[in-house]
């Protein structure tokens, strides 16, 4: 379910923001970020997505959910 107001001033104008995705517990929830145009407050909607399935993880797809930011730099010692 969308917002529809901001539950900080109730005005209707809600910008909605780029939503981050976070594995807990082995659980992927998404937390949807928004932007209130009126007064400017930020506030977020979380929302349980289902089980991760990591037995079913292959090495290779592991390496391609990994940002490259993420991946150590250099020589392997």
């Amino acid at each position: 379910m969308i917002p529809k107001y901001c539950p900080y001033c109730g005005d209707e104008k809600l910008e909605e923001l780029e939503p981050t995705e976070v594995a807990i517990d082995n659980m992927i929830w998404t937390i949807y970020h928004y932007e209130c145009q009126f007064c400017g407050e930020l506030f977020d909607r979380i929302i349980p997505e289902g089980e991760l399935e990591w037995d079913n993880v292959s090495p290779d797809d592991l390496d391609s959910l990994i940002d490259d930011d993420d991946k150590p730099k250099g020589y392997p010692h």
